[in-house]
């Protein structure tokens, strides 16, 4: 096979490839559109966003598109299927980093660490004046049951939290408390004292959560969003921000990415915002390469392989 990577490979990661498929041609160009040999490449690796459908008509010899991200919703769907080209993603890689996230969140809310960190600046003791709480016994609703969701779930049990699981069938899943379908979430949401949103973008999704979602929840309760930020539109979040309809948002994602520097949501004391880096991690490519590199030897044994992504659903 002729293998293109369209992101930077650290040596060791490529000498372990060379070493157990030594057979494979790799190549390594960062900008896809200035690969003069496109039209001999078997196979794509990347993050998705450089895959146009000008890429795919010079790929004339693409079987296997491999996206190095969970997220497909930026690749030419259409084109794909029409080529029937097989698409996998390395969904999975990012429970670990974005549960922890997540819970820097949480246990930064209930511990009031941004207003020890101002009192530090001010270089006031200030021990008494706000009163910290803990996560124990607070219920905790995660909407995407997938990876992530159950990642965050098991920490959420080491914190002794009660937590309830949205999905589309409302099938029960280890280790939540229970399970709801997402038709039903406004049932639930009133339990909620933190709501953690790992939605992905797909028409079903795109504004899902509306202004009664948030009026349904507590007043004390606290939303994170670290899915995807078509879950809300702007007016939606603009409108919760300002009538202070819950206590807090969290945002690692937003409807415009990156955010104007002069958009209204910066200036929001219960809005905190940080710029989509929920699943960085150094261990992102090595994580990466272990999907990879399991799939390189099915495909190789034309077996089935990891995370074959359908397109006609959009994630």
């Amino acid at each position: 096979m002729k293998i293109l990577f369209t992101m930077p490979i650290p040596e060791d990661l490529q000498e372990k490839q060379q070493a157990q498929f030594p057979d494979n041609t790799y190549h390594y160009i960062e900008d896809i559109r200035a690969c003069d040999t496109l039209s001999e490449i078997n196979c794509i690796v990347s993050y998705g966003s450089d895959i146009t459908e000008e890429v795919l008509e010079r790929a004339t010899n693409l079987r296997w598109l491999m996206v190095f991200s969970a997220g497909i919703e930026e690749l030419p769907h259409a084109k794909l299927q029409d080529k029937n080209i097989t698409v996998t993603n390395v969904r999975g890689i990012h429970a670990i980093p974005m549960a922890e996230f997540a819970f820097s969140y949480m246990l930064s809310y209930v511990k009031q660490l941004p207003h020890f960190a101002a009192k530090q600046q001010e270089h006031q003791w200030g021990r008494a004046d706000h009163q910290i709480s803990e996560l124990a016994n607070q219920t905790l609703i995660i909407v995407g049951t997938g990876a992530i969701g159950t990642q965050i779930a098991h920490l959420a049990k080491a914190f002794q939290m009660k937590v309830i699981g949205i999905n589309t069938t409302g099938k029960q899943k280890v280790p939540f408390d229970k399970t709801v379908q997402t038709k039903d979430i406004t049932t639930v949401l009133p339990e909620g004292d933190f709501i953690i949103s790992i939605l992905p973008e797909t028409n079903a999704t795109k504004g899902f959560y509306q202004k009664h979602h948030f009026q349904t929840m507590k007043k004390s309760a606290v939303f994170i969003n670290i899915g995807r930020g078509s879950a809300i539109t702007e007016e939606v979040l603009i409108d919760i921000a300002k009538q202070q309809t819950i206590a807090h948002m969290y945002l690692d994602v937003t409807p415009i990415e990156p955010l104007p520097e002069n958009h209204a949501l910066w200036s929001f004391p219960n809005v905190t915002i940080t710029p989509h880096v929920s699943a960085h991690s150094p261990r992102y490519l090595y994580r990466s390469f272990d999907i990879w590199l399991e799939n390189l030897e099915r495909f190789q044994k034309q077996e089935p392989l990891l995370n074959t992504r359908q397109l006609d659903r959009g994630y």
